[in-house]
């Protein structure tokens, strides 16, 4: 166990100096397909419960708990892009438990053009990820896990692919009220690039802690999310023409509270019974860099409803990005071991 420990404890400041001052490709990889983690910000790495939604973005949450549950899930991510998954744990015993997953985004036909303006046909846009996953539990409160993750991007003439990997460690309390985790994600390489130019992956170090209330219905939860990023950069976000074309104007660097600020999610879910869930979330980032100037909005704020029907358990969520902009998630899980044939 020690030794576990000091090996994650000494690869994290590794990993994170290769993200430190640089642009990635694969940006598609940050975005939530879980409608759970939608509704809560963005973000869940740290609630241990069985969801296999969860488990989904942080291997170390395949738990015994999600052997053989089934989850599909869809959004619209604006206009035209549409981003469906499927994933599956097994849990086989003194070994550990595996998961597996798909993940496919793609656009309908878009316009082909020339710099004129003339129209040269239509392409497609797609990205597709496969995940294979495996867990272990030491003790019954602290779990590992890393996924493997092959993944295609097909963008009309050009085509790549990469090789991901995600790392994740758990810790919940024996009273199941307390979970904390941290995530290594993303971190991998490019194996054949769009254009003869190798480019990184879009790294990310996560922690996250969750809390239970023991004698209400909730559960509060902190994320933090690109831990190893220094937010306190110029903005860019304003232009103005001029007669050789459009000049970009930088505002001022973020406060020092806002730049620390942007790296935290926070989330909350009313739990009233067992099978009915509210939940909402506000992300700082999001809102610090993607309000409008003169009119918030609502910003950096999501919801989401969860409920179970029977043998299926249906989350729905909705995540504001932009005034003009915003993101529908479904989310449906059920557990396969409940379909056997009654006993008489």
């Amino acid at each position: 166990m020690k030794k576990i420990i000091s090996y994650i404890l000494f690869f994290i400041p590794v990993l994170s100096v290769a993200q430190i001052g640089g642009n990635s490709s694969y940006e598609f990889l940050r975005v939530p397909v879980s409608a759970r983690s939608a509704s809560l910000g963005g973000s869940a790495i740290h609630i241990n419960d069985g969801d296999i939604t969860l488990a989904n973005e942080n291997p170390a949450l395949f738990t015994e708990a999600t052997s053989d549950k089934l989850a599909i899930g869809y959004f619209n991510y604006f206009k035209g892009m549409n981003t469906g998954f499927a994933a599956y744990a097994k849990n086989l015993n003194e070994i550990g438990t595996f998961g597996f997953g798909i993940q496919h985004m793609g656009s309908g036909e878009i316009v082909k053009a020339d710099e004129t303006g003339a129209k040269m046909g239509t392409f497609k846009v797609s990205e597709t990820i496969f995940k294979a996953s495996f867990n272990r539990s030491f003790d019954s409160i602290f779990f590992i896990g890393a996924t493997i993750k092959p993944f295609f991007a097909n963008y009309d003439i050009y085509k790549s692919f990469a090789l991901g990997m995600d790392i994740g460690a758990t810790f919940t309390s024996r009273n199941k009220l307390v979970t904390a985790s941290v995530a290594i994600k993303h971190f991998g390489i490019q194996v054949t690039s769009f254009n003869d130019t190798r480019e990184k992956l879009p790294l990310d170090v996560q922690a996250g802690v969750s809390y239970k209330l023991e004698h209400a219905p909730f559960r509060l939860s902190l994320a933090a999310h690109h831990i190893t990023k220094n937010f306190k950069y110029n903005y860019v976000n304003n232009s103005e023409p001029t007669n050789t074309g459009y000049s970009t104007i930088s505002t001022d660097e973020p406060s020092t509270f806002m730049a620390i600020a942007n790296h935290f999610i926070l989330g909350v879910e009313l739990l009233p019974t067992k099978n009915i869930a509210i939940r909402g979330g506000y992300n700082f980032q999001r809102r610090d860099e993607l309000k409008l100037t003169d009119k918030g909005g609502a910003s950096g704020f999501s919801w989401g409803l969860g409920f179970k029907i029977k043998k299926l358990y249906f989350s729905y969520a909705n995540a504001r990005y932009h005034f003009a902009g915003r993101t529908n998630y479904i989310t449906i899980t059920t557990n396969l071991s409940e379909y056997g044939k009654k006993k008489i």
